[in-house]
């Protein structure tokens, strides 16, 4: 996770730095922490390094935080950023930027990291799952681990990232509507869907995971699954 704090006090940003890395410790997290005094250099940076989260003083000299906020906006419209501050008056501009939290100075330990644990479940959302009914019963099976799933007489074998196989007692067109393309999964033969991330290459007939599977692709949904690949792979 790479993080960066951005302050033109560097007694400060020494001072919260040092919290922000016993925080990703106790949660066993690897930490890149990028420091920063001026809104110029935190611009530059992340437009190559593109930051995970962006912990940003407000009043700063020459470019302030919420101009810097501004120009990070018009290249990452989607980085969190937490600001700092010592006074409450810059609160509706930071909601014009969407800003992800808003922190008095001095900062309270127990306050940032709370704000941190909230910006974690955010980065790390749960895991979406689908519940399959197998002969041993019901079980959970997160949707990204699925490499690709085969219809096969009145099942559906999902064969799964760890090179286990699990037959499913469920109507092939139901898995579906769940493996769709909105979930980066594609139809790629009317008995198979594939995870369109675990796609390795493909030809007109055939795509290999990464796992080496071999799927075949039907002549009728050569040119669709084509399409659905590169949009999943370009959004």
């Amino acid at each position: 996770m790479k993080i960066a704090v951005c302050d033109d006090e560097i007694r400060f940003v020494d001072a919260v730095c040092p919290m922000i890395e016993q925080w990703a410790k106790e949660r066993g997290m690897k930490l890149t922490l990028y420091r920063f005094t001026n809104g110029d250099d935190l611009i530059d940076a992340h437009r190559s390094e593109c930051m995970d989260l962006i912990i940003l003083d407000v009043i700063m000299p020459l470019l302030s935080g919420i101009d810097t906020a501004r120009e990070l906006r018009n290249t990452n419209q989607a980085v969190p950023i937490v600001f700092l501050t010592s006074s409450r008056e810059f609160a509706v501009d930071s909601y014009e930027v969407k800003a992800f939290q808003y922190l008095i100075k001095p900062i309270d330990r127990g306050i940032l990291t709370r704000t941190l644990d909230d910006f974690l479940r955010t980065f790390n959302p749960p895991k979406a799952f689908f519940t399959a009914k197998t002969a041993d019963g019901f079980c959970r099976i997160v949707i990204a681990d699925v490499d690709y799933l085969e219809a096969q007489n009145k099942q559906v074998l999902f064969h799964l990232s760890d090179g286990r196989t699990l037959a499913v007692r469920e109507l092939f067109s139901r898995c579906a509507e769940i493996f769709s393309p909105e979930n980066g999964f594609c139809c790629c033969h009317r008995s198979y869907i594939v995870n369109l991330g675990n796609v390795e290459q493909f030809s007109k007939t055939e795509i290999t995971t990464v796992h080496k599977a071999v799927i075949p692709i039907s002549r009728n949904s050569y040119a669709s699954f084509k399409e659905c690949y590169f949009d999943h792979m370009f959004d």
